[in-house]
């Protein structure tokens, strides 16, 4: 399984310069030298993440503050470097060290003094955070372990995350890998913008162009009769194959489609009398929050909620959102376009728009609205 790398220069370089404080950090406390090389910057799905890993680790959980507040930062070490950092700070016999790297978790002594290793951990990530990251801060929170292709106590979470992996060499031990990892949505906010992953490592590939679909490849476009415009959908989408299935159901039923950007955060004032339709991918729950809100703050809005995946429990957090259409994908164009229509039909009478508001993006700039015109 492998997950999806990130492009993005300015958050790899943060992430980098981040894990670029371990050594210097860590090496005075232990009385070894150690040497940090990161490899890569990708972004699993925490299952992702527990499949690769090729033994057990012991991770030290940061709680961020101020802006960032209720997020977390993890750094994740191998198990038997995180058993020699904790037993060279409390002074033990580097026989006895080298016996207890073979352990497969922490014990005794090493408990607090791998917690007493990630005050010090943070206190140097909090450095170039407050440097480059405006209202940011982390300390250490508490400490735990994961297994390959198991987290006992929900460590890493359910959201897709951002992860920085480096090789660490500690003193002549064997190198290992260790890892940063932040949730996906911080890691959006300190890029500045929505975080495109990469098609060719598993991401989704982008939505065809409009010079694309001029030249032929249209998905099947110009076979379905053009209806006359009676409605506006805002699409909210993380998935690129959701936005031609669009194309083709907004073009029969006669809706404008607005595209809006990955990181956007819908607006109940710029959607009245609009449908919304929004994919939730798993490790997007929070979109299910994003309709909860529209729905409670604009009554005319209608929604429609796209679950890749569907599960009893996901499609339970749908209709306590109050979304006003629930399907799974992938779904047939036909039956997508029959629950917008009798959606256009409830959306009461067509008012002249006012100029909406352009939607809340979760960070920085974001990509601008970009309206199909030739639905």
């Amino acid at each position: 399984m492998v997950a999806p790398s990130l492009s993005q220069t300015e958050l790899r370089n943060l992430l980098e310069s981040v894990a670029g404080t371990i050594d210097e950090t860590l090496s005075s406390l232990v009385g070894k030298d150690i040497k940090v090389t990161c490899k890569d910057v990708t972004a699993p799905m925490p299952a992702e993440l527990l499949a690769d890993l090729k033994g057990n680790c012991a991770v030290a959980r940061g709680a961020m503050d101020k802006d960032y507040a209720d997020r977390s930062m993890l750094a994740l070490f191998e198990m038997p470097d995180a058993i020699a950092m904790a037993g060279l700070l409390m002074m033990t016999p580097e026989d006895v060290v080298a016996k207890r790297r073979e352990g497969s978790e922490l014990e005794g002594e090493d408990v607090e003094a791998f917690g007493e290793l990630g005050n010090v951990l943070f206190s140097g990530f909090s450095n170039v955070l407050r440097e480059k990251i405006q209202n940011c801060d982390v300390r250490m929170h508490d400490h735990g372990k994961v297994e390959p292709n198991k987290d006992e106590d929900g460590l890493l979470g359910d959201a897709r995350l951002v992860v920085c992996s480096f090789e660490m060499k500690v003193g002549d031990y064997p190198p290992s890998t260790g890892r940063i990892a932040i949730d996906f949505e911080t890691a959006e906010k300190w890029n500045g913008g929505p975080i495109e992953l990469s098609e060719d490592a598993g991401g989704s590939p982008p939505a065809p162009d409009d010079a694309a679909l001029a030249h032929g490849d249209d998905d099947g476009l110009t076979t379905i009769p053009k209806a006359p415009i009676r409605g506006t959908l805002a699409a909210f989408l993380v998935l690129g194959d959701v936005y031609r299935l669009l194309r083709r159901s907004c073009r029969r039923v006669g809706l404008e489609l607005n595209r809006h950007g990955r990181g956007e955060i819908p607006n109940p004032a710029a959607h009245r009398h609009q449908i919304v339709l929004m994919d939730v991918p798993p490790g997007e729950d929070r979109r299910f929050d994003w309709c909860r809100r529209l729905k409670e703050l604009s009554e005319t809005t209608k929604v429609v909620v796209l679950i890749h995946h569907p599960s009893r429990q996901r499609v339970t957090q749908a209709f306590l959102s109050k979304a006003d259409a629930i399907l799974g994908y992938p779904c047939e164009e036909q039956h997508l376009s029959q629950k917008l229509e009798a959606l256009v039909a409830d959306l009461g009478p067509a008012s002249e728009p006012a100029p909406t508001p352009a939607a809340e993006p979760t960070s920085g700039d974001t990509a601008p609205e970009d309206k199909d015109e030739d639905n």
